[in-house]
């Protein structure tokens, strides 16, 4: 059978199968993904992590859809939504939208089910996220954006990809807007996803080229995910950020906690979520609680020592 798990909303659908194929390894002309063998990479560094995929290639299609000025994020569907670019809808074969083809690369990550399950049960983790679900509440009713739960693996993977994007371009050079991310989360039962992708797409020769990833191989990620995390702990405008995050949140409707322009934060088109759901400390702890954060633990701490 297919990937597809029962109340699988149509866009968790449709990237579950996404999620199938980038956990398996193709050799193909528009994907060509390895997967990664856990045991070469330093286990201090990657121990609640899963799988890591490297993406030699990918082809991304764009497809311009509409789009709403007043009320941009709602509840109406794919078809209600392209149902408004016609004021008569024709038949099917004269029905196309305007999209381009680009290639990339990439590199897959996907965080340890059972240690990320058993992280996501913690009450201290469930009561800062009940912050973000609040919030999130009242900007839905004022600007009728879609209904939506936000869940603690949502907030934990959705800030890692950005502090790795932000790592990565000092790393290997990308400019911040050439790099995106692509989040596969469910806490379906039938199919839990936690996984996300790091990617360029830029258009151009700069996404082609290797050197994403090159950063994802046994010797180069280990020390990118410690920078990123070692920058986490400290952000510049600190404790006004963290204490932000404890006290009620900031950012676009009040939808981030501890994630800011000098920390969190990604170009609008680089992310998802509109630079929302964030919190640096669900990664690496808070100051007085640095167990909150899923990694942030001694390992880090003395991997990091170790590095030259």
């Amino acid at each position: 059978g297919g990937p597809l798990v029962g109340d699988d909303g149509p866009e968790t659908g449709f990237r579950r199968a996404e999620f199938a194929v980038l956990r398996t390894e193709r050799h193909e002309d528009e994907l060509q993904t390895t997967p990664m063998d856990m045991a070469i990479y330093d286990n201090g560094v990657t121990s609640k992590l899963a799988r890591v995929t490297l993406v030699e290639t990918l082809r991304e299609t764009r497809v311009l859809t509409g789009f709403a000025r007043v009320f941009p994020e709602n509840n109406q569907s794919s078809d209600e939504r392209k149902a408004m670019l016609w004021k008569k809808q024709p038949l099917r074969p004269e029905r196309w939208l305007p999209a381009y083809i680009v290639l990339g690369e990439g590199i897959y990550i996907e965080i340890d089910e059972a240690r990320l399950q058993e992280w996501e049960g913690r009450k201290d983790v469930g009561d800062r996220v009940n912050t973000l679900n609040a919030n999130y509440a009242r900007a839905q009713e004022r600007r009728h954006l879609r209904q939506r739960t936000v869940t603690p693996r949502l907030v934990l993977i959705h800030t890692l990809a950005h502090l790795l994007m932000n790592q990565l371009t000092f790393e290997c050079g990308y400019s911040t807007a050439s790099l995106r991310e692509r989040l596969y989360v469910s806490t379906n039962p039938m199919g839990r996803m936690a996984g996300l992708l790091l990617y360029t797409a830029a258009g151009d020769a700069e996404g082609t080229m290797g050197g994403l990833v090159r950063m994802g191989k046994p010797g180069n990620l280990e020390p990118i995910i410690l920078r990123a995390l070692q920058k986490a702990k400290w952000c510049s405008t600190d404790p006004v950020c963290m204490e932000l995050g404890a006290t009620g949140g900031q950012g676009p409707d009040s939808c981030n906690l501890a994630a800011c322009h000098n920390c969190g934060l990604v170009p609008e088109t680089s992310c998802e979520e509109f630079n929302r759901f964030l919190d640096r400390a669900l990664v690496v702890g808070t100051f007085e609680s640095p167990s909150l954060g899923f990694l942030a633990e001694s390992t880090i701490e003395r991997c990091s020592r170790e590095q030259p």
